[in-house]
């Protein structure tokens, strides 16, 4: 629990820091490449800004993990300036954050869909519907919908035809960025969304959206999970070496974006605590990502708490077994098991072991736990029994009852409730760490704070309240656990 209360106070210590560094912050003026010597640039990792800061060595380099967080960064003032495409946030997400444009670049990159290599006919067909909706301005019309407007976000998706029936078009995509792509409630759209609506229409296929993060998006292409890989993905001689582009649908400059100080000094802590409580919860009925995610985490937990329970098991009696083999087999997988970082485990189940299967990623999250889970739960229960004198099962066989039920009434008892405490710490783990499901394409609790975070760009808020859920929960877990041994004690 004492993990949990430092995350919610760390949280908050952040958020009342954050808030008041804006006085000391300068607004910069860039007029060049130059300019930004000596400065901490912001980037997401992996970007190709990424690999472009990286070889300078005149700046420090930044690395976040979503464009929230790179946000962040900069009105906290933990970084001078960020450098993104210059569409990544919108006049308005501009204003409501009191930032700005500092400098626009030269530099400009061909933004295309990405398609599997073996793939190469769906990649001609959407280069010709994309020549034909050119030819005829259909693409002028969507293009002017999406970016002549300063609220994008606004934008409503026209209706377009939609096939429930034929073989699927699987879309990946690790942008939630207004206007290109990003969701309002349940409904995907965005520029790019609509192009890929029409594409699917054009090619009676139906149409199905996940969101990734980038390296995972990635991933789930070239292992056959997905078809599209989609998200503002510029085209590169690397890439183009895994994948296969299709025709440029968009061209994309570079910015720098600062922290307007004249701006942020008139806004108030207060001011924006209630307005940061109406647009990540309130706005577009947002709080139904945290009940879905809280759902999607609850199963997640429970059906890997009761499977790796009963994998625990088998594998305590497989260690405990007087066959040597079944020993061996059982030490080995529990060294693996436990050698290997969980996230690596689901990652491998997920994209490589289970790829080929038609298993969900949530079945699939469930399996990955409850390996892990078993592994080390099946060392707390061998150690439990161990810890039973031999004396009693002796005594057990010696009043007449079987090896089996010596176990089950006289041994398991005493052994579960020496394990529990133990067990109880595990269970809680396995709890919190549903929170990487989300490298899966699970939405779960975490997964939608951060659906919220891209929609709102703010990085504390949304955190705050999954820490608050997930430790009330983990709360709860623990004392229920523990009224367990107490009613076996009793």
């Amino acid at each position: 629990m004492r993990n949990s209360w430092q995350l919610i106070l760390t949280a908050l210590v952040i958020l009342l820091t954050g808030c008041g560094k804006n006085e000391d912050i300068k607004t910069l003026t860039l007029n060049s490449e130059d300019d930004i010597s000596g400065l901490t640039v912001a980037v997401q990792t992996g970007s190709i800004y990424d690999f472009e800061m990286s070889k300078r060595s005149d700046v420090k380099v930044a690395r976040y993990n979503s464009a929230p967080d790179v946000v962040a960064a900069v009105t906290t003032g933990n970084v001078d300036v960020m450098k993104d495409d210059e569409t990544c946030m919108s006049p308005s997400d501009l204003r409501n954050h009191h930032m700005r444009i500092a400098m626009r670049c030269d530099e400009s990159f061909d933004v295309a869909y990405a398609f599997r290599k073996d793939d190469g006919a769906t990649v001609e067909q959407f280069n010709t519907f994309l020549d034909n909706i050119r030819a005829e301005g259909t693409y002028d019309k969507i293009y002017s919908r999406w970016f002549d407007t300063e609220v994008p976000d606004t934008v409503n998706l026209p209706a377009i035809e939609e096939y429930s029936s034929g073989e699927p078009l699987r879309v990946v995509t690790h942008s939630l960025l207004a206007p290109l792509c990003f969701r309002k409630g349940e409904l995907w759209t965005g520029f790019e969304i609509e192009l890929l609506k029409r594409f699917a229409a054009y090619a009676k296929r139906p149409l199905y959206i996940k969101l990734l993060d980038a390296a995972s998006g990635a991933a789930a292409l070239q292992s056959g999970l997905a078809d599209v890989w989609s998200g503002c993905i510029f085209i590169t001689e690397e890439r183009a070496e895994k994948v296969l582009f299709t025709k440029p649908y968009y061209q994309c400059h570079a910015a720098y974006f600062v922290l307007d100080k004249g701006a942020a000094a008139n806004s108030s802590f207060w001011t924006g605590i209630k307005d940061s409580f109406y647009s990540n919860l309130i706005e577009e009925d947002r709080w139904q990502f945290l009940v879905d995610g809280l759902y999607e985490t609850m199963v997640i937990a429970v059906l890997s708490l009761l499977l790796g329970t009963l994998l625990a098991a088998i594998i305590c009696w497989m260690r405990m077994n007087k066959r040597r083999w079944l020993r061996m087999v059982a030490a080995t997988y529990i060294d693996i098991m436990r050698g290997v970082p969980l996230l690596v485990v689901m990652m491998l189940m997920f994209y490589v072991v289970l790829a080929g299967s038609s298993l969900s990623p949530t079945i699939v999250a469930v399996i990955s736990f409850a390996l892990v889970f078993g592994a080390y739960v099946s060392e707390i229960f061998r150690t439990a029994i161990l810890s039973i004198g031999r004396g009693q099962t002796e005594a057990g066989v010696a009043l007449g009852f079987t090896p089996l039920q010596t176990f089950i009434y006289i041994i398991l008892p005493q052994a579960a409730r020496a394990a529990m405490p133990v067990y109880k710490g595990e269970a809680v783990s396995l709890f919190k760490n549903t929170s990487i499901v989300g490298y899966i394409a699970i939405q779960d609790l975490t997964k939608a704070s951060d659906l919220i975070r891209s929609r709102t760009f703010d990085a504390f808020f949304p955190l705050i309240i999954i820490s608050i859920i997930y430790f009330v929960l983990a709360w709860l877990l623990g004392k229920m656990l523990d009224k367990t041994v107490k009613t076996q004690q009793s």
